[in-house]
């Protein structure tokens, strides 16, 4: 982002015309400058201070934020600007307050939980990983090699007629199913254990919940802002050594989402 020094009475004339405001999230903010980045609808993005930290905002005239892709690409963007020079914690897309003194109060009643958490994000970026088996054929002919029972299903099947293999057929379904997803478990912990060597912070993203049938694992991790370029190779090094087995899709740096854990009601 091309960040740019705005004139103090600058930045208060913009504010005090406003009515209400869209906010991005929080920042540290020592000397009260205002970015270069242009946000929802084409407004100037700047800040709104209280001490040494300020929230991120540009005027809005509305009490709702429609979800459009334009919007929703406007909210990440100024977001994603933001996480290449400075620590930021995160708002919710749609977060909007009614005026400057509400954006005040909020800066000042959440100020320890902000320090806080700006202290221990410091300099830190999240980058989302996915990794997906590249092939279900192979993975799945691997899953019946491994497990014979599976084999003599099979076997047992061909010879009885067709209406009458409901209940092995779907014996078969649930002993592959129950394979895989300890394949997909055991597979998706080794992978995850090497990407997390020298991180900050780690989070599997959908742990517990459905994953698409070709993937093993979707994680969140947190990482220095200067070691990015290190994990990015690290990804990429992985990937070559699983080619064709296995493809990792993985995030720019990206603000702390699933870190910060800030749950603000303006």
């Amino acid at each position: 982002m091309d960040v740019s020094m705005q004139g103090h009475e600058g930045t208060n004339r913009e504010i005090k015309m406003a009515q209400r405001y869209y906010l991005y999230g929080v920042v540290e903010a020592s000397d009260q400058r205002g970015w270069g980045a242009v946000g929802l609808e084409r407004q100037a993005v700047s800040p709104i201070p209280f001490r040494e930290i300020a929230a991120v905002v540009n005027p809005w005239t509305s009490d709702v934020v429609p979800a459009t892709p334009e919007n929703c690409l406007a909210h990440e963007r100024v977001l994603s600007d933001l996480i290449k020079i400075q620590t930021v914690l995160p708002f919710e897309f749609g977060t909007i307050a009614p005026d400057v003194e509400a954006v005040s109060k909020l800066l000042r009643r959440n100020y320890s939980r902000f320090r806080r958490a700006l202290d221990k994000l410091s300099g830190t970026v999240e980058v989302s990983v996915t990794a997906s088996w590249h092939d279900m054929k192979v993975i799945c002919e691997e899953v019946v090699k491994a497990h014979p029972m599976i084999a003599t299903y099979k076997r047992e099947i061909i010879r009885k007629p067709y209406d009458q293999t409901y209940q092995d057929r779907l014996r078969i379904g649930q002993i592959v199913a129950g394979a895989l997803e300890t394949k997909r478990h055991l597979e998706g912990e080794k992978l995850y254990n090497v990407l997390r060597k020298g991180v900050v912070g780690v989070c599997q993203a959908h742990r517990g919940e459905p994953l698409g049938e070709n993937v093993i694992f979707t994680g969140a991790f947190l990482v220095k802002r200067r070691a990015y370029p290190d994990f990015e190779r690290s990804l990429l090094e992985l990937g070559s050594r699983y080619d064709s087995r296995v493809d990792f899709k993985y995030t720019d740096a990206l603000p702390p989402y699933h870190f910060a854990d800030l749950k603000i009601v303006v």
